[in-house]
């Protein structure tokens, strides 16, 4: 399997194996560089090649583009952090606690540079029941948004891990959470229990970044649930360099870790993660870490393939993956976010429906989308138990 090969090559590029994609042919290299491109790797990867942990095998032109990624991204990271910055200040004047997550926590703080990591947006956690008056402050310090009434974004907050994308004078998104994750991908599945409140009381000022980041463990659950339960590991493998630039610079409560993930249904997900860290970042890490049991390789071959699927078929994996599963359930009325963003009449919505179906059934039809479905019910049926 090309895909296979290709997928592999890159997740050794981002860890210890970098040297196994020597043999790449000039055709391989550009199909690496188009999965490195969707799986937003390219800084990341201009970075190794300068440190030289990569070696000298990449084509010129690939290593061209990599390093202009790099620049641009460079711009962006800077004003993204503004905007971080610009939203903490307007909610700090309402009295708003607020909390960054994920790559608004991560670049800044733990990784070789900012510019290697490509951010789509930022993200902010407050509380449940300020989210409304958050989101109403920031519009009107001149964020664009939909203007909703309060009860609307009472009922998102309660219901949904975020409320309507945010967007800064400049153009940069913000997704302001309500918790720290939401439902479950496929239909009849469970999520693990969110300590949202803890997470807040428990988030420290951070220098670096100039906004309070999660605790150590929090941050480290929160980016296993995320890739894991969240996505199903249609995250791709930034997800285990965030998870290793944590841990080897953060001093993580390992007991405390898994006495909560026990505690909180998400052992198995990290399990599974840690093992694919072990495997592809960093050899040792279960052992450093204590994790309780390692996954079978059938399983973690499966996992390493989702890492590198095709992210313009993530949906029609999720569909497939819920049907192989038993569970057909479906959305017949728009997503609230949807629909608060871009109402759409019955007429419209029923070209989304018909577009839906249409790109379901050819994704069907295609062999590494319909291995990609059914490996990800065979995970999330294995994260259950």
């Amino acid at each position: 399997m090309s895909r296979a090969r290709i997928g592999r090559a890159l997740m050794a590029l981002c860890g210890h194996r970098a040297r196994e994609s020597a043999e790449l042919t000039d055709s391989d290299w550009r199909e690496l560089d188009a999965l490195a491109d969707q799986h937003r790797l390219r800084p990341f990867l201009h970075g190794r090649l300068t440190r030289g942990e990569i070696g000298s095998a990449v084509p010129a032109a690939i290593a061209a583009s990599w390093q202009e990624t790099h620049r641009a991204n460079g711009i962006a990271m800077l004003a993204q952090r503004r905007a971080l910055l610009q939203a903490g200040r307007v909610l700090a004047e309402e009295g708003i606690a607020a909390v960054a997550l994920k790559g608004s926590a991560l670049a800044w703080t733990v990784w070789p540079a900012p510019a290697e990591r490509i951010m789509r947006d930022i993200d902010l956690l407050v509380g449940e029941e300020e989210a409304p008056a958050a989101y109403a402050a920031l519009r009107r310090s001149g964020w664009a948004a939909p203007d909703l009434p309060r009860e609307d974004l009472a009922g998102m907050a309660g219901s949904q891990a975020h409320l309507p994308p945010l967007h800064s004078p400049e153009g940069v998104m913000c997704e302001l959470h309500a918790h720290v994750w939401g439902e479950a991908p496929l239909p009849g599945s469970t999520m693990p229990l969110a300590d949202d409140a803890g997470l807040l009381s428990r988030a420290a000022h951070d220098e670096a970044l100039g906004a309070a980041i999660p605790s150590a463990e929090d941050m480290l659950a929160h980016l296993v649930v995320h890739a894991a339960c969240s996505h199903l590991l249609n995250v791709g493998p930034m997800a285990l360099v965030d998870i290793d630039l944590w841990c080897t610079q953060r001093s993580v409560d390992w007991e405390a870790f898994w006495k909560r993930a026990a505690e909180h249904g998400f052992e198995r997900p990290a399990v599974l993660i840690f093992a694919l860290v072990d495997r592809w970042r960093r050899p040792g890490f279960l052992a450093h870490s204590g994790t309780p049991a390692s996954p079978d390789d059938d399983l973690l071959v499966e996992a390493e393939m989702l890492l590198v699927q095709d992210l313009d078929a993530r949906k029609d994996v999720s569909a497939l993956a819920s049907a192989a599963a038993g569970q057909f359930g479906g959305r017949i009325g728009q997503h609230p976010l949807d629909r608060a963003e871009r109402p759409s009449g019955g007429l419209g919505r029923a070209g989304q429906l018909a577009q839906r179906a249409w790109s379901l059934g050819r994704s069907a039809l295609d062999g590494d989308t319909r291995r990609d479905a059914l490996a990800t019910a065979r995970l999330q049926k294995w994260m259950e138990g």
